[in-house]
């Protein structure tokens, strides 16, 4: 089959990357980096000014091996080639092809978030979202939405960026990889094309089972529950990253490198989370649980505990506070409450302590809420 064949196969993976101020010297550092056997088809969506003719598709064909063509109508993906979206432009992936949209809205064009989310619902697990420089937020929810499908996060290490707002806006719980820019094509190939899934030549049941146990002595997880596909995919891109060959080799490095069970377990952990993300279960909270604890408390001496195990990035406990607050209205301040927030993730924990969040992160939160319990901050 010859490569101008091969590259016209439905695609198998995606790479999606958004950016913004500083995104066009970010995205020629990247494209040069790419070879010309990349296996994937690439989405680049950055923000540029609307009102001037965008040359950036010829700006990156100077640096990149790979063709690039810029997005004019709906295209369907080929592997090996750079789609560039053109400027004022949302567009959407559907059915492995990108389509160009002519909806208009408040949200920077093109939408990374839009972008992103689509491209999950698409691809899966089989996508990778990247998240260069850039000032905003954009893209923050659709990195969840890809680490909700399974997918692979990467951002630009914030210290390099000229921009950070973007990168740093991501919650670091849906975080895989955080690498200046020019180490992210080498990264991605390595991913697509470094290790397969383990095969069971290599006796892979019994090597799994030792794996998991040494995870489970370490992290006190039990991840034998687990679907042993998604475990043998994530302990995949654990050995391209380490370099190591086989999953009996990647036994010995844990044995080796006791420190790597806890990017292993990150690799396990879908760690995502949102405000009131489950509208059920805080629906029975708000009816049944606390209007009962709540009754007992004043009835003695108004005091309230709660712990929230296991809370990420603080949008559980957040929530939780938000109906306390409500519910209890003027009466709050007469009131002990105290909500305890834990988690074995320091990163989630520091971010939950800023309390800071995007607006787009904020789609379970209602308009009444917003208005009573955030205040806007510099830059969104």
């Amino acid at each position: 089959m010859s490569n101008n064949e091969s590259n016209k196969i439905e695609p198998y993976d995606l790479v999606v990357v958004g950016s913004s101020a500083g995104g066009v010297e970010a995205l020629s550092i990247f494209v040069s980096s790419l070879p010309k056997d990349f296996p994937a088809p690439i989405v680049l969506a950055q923000h540029l000014d609307p009102n001037r003719p965008s040359t950036l598709d010829v700006i990156l064909q100077r640096r990149s091996t790979l063709p690039i063509q810029r997005v004019t109508t709906n295209s369907a993906l080929e592997n090996g080639k750079i789609y560039v979206i053109p400027s004022n432009h949302h567009v959407s992936i559907n059915d492995h092809r990108v389509e160009v949209l002519e909806e208009r809205g408040r949200r920077p064009r093109p939408s990374v978030d839009l972008l992103l989310t689509t491209a999950a619902q698409v691809y899966g697990e089989h996508l990778f979202a990247v998240i260069l420089t850039g000032s905003g937020s954009d893209g923050a929810a659709g990195a969840v939405e890809v680490k909700n499908a399974g997918g692979t996060v990467i951002v630009q290490d914030p210290q390099t960026a000229r921009y950070p707002s973007m990168p740093l806006a991501l919650p670091p719980t849906v975080i895989d990889f955080e690498e200046k820019v020019e180490q992210i094509g080498p990264l991605l190939y390595d991913l697509l094309t470094g290790v397969p899934t383990p095969p069971s030549e290599e006796r892979t049941e019994d090597v799994l089972h030792g794996i998991l146990e040494q995870v489970s002595n370490q992290s006190n997880i039990d991840f034998r529950p687990y679907k042993t596909s998604t475990i043998l995919r994530r302990i995949g891109r654990r050995m391209t990253v380490t370099h190591v060959r086989t999953i009996g080799e990647y036994a010995d490095y844990l044995k080796m490198y006791p420190e790597e069970v806890s990017e292993l377990v990150k690799a396990f952990l879908i760690n995502v989370t949102q405000f009131f993300r489950d509208k059920e279960a805080y629906n029975y909270l708000q009816e049944e649980i606390l209007p009962a604890l709540i009754t007992n408390a004043r009835s003695r001496d108004r005091v309230l505990r709660f712990w929230a195990a296991g809370c990420a990035t603080g949008e559980e406990p957040y929530s939780l506070a938000m109906l306390l607050a409500d519910m209890l209205g003027a009466e709050l301040t007469g009131w002990s409450i105290k909500i305890f927030a834990t988690d074995l993730d320091e990163a989630a924990i520091n971010f939950a302590r800023r309390g800071i969040y995007s607006e787009n992160l904020l789609k379970g939160v209602s308009q009444e809420y917003r208005e009573r319990f955030f205040e806007r901050v510099d830059q969104g």
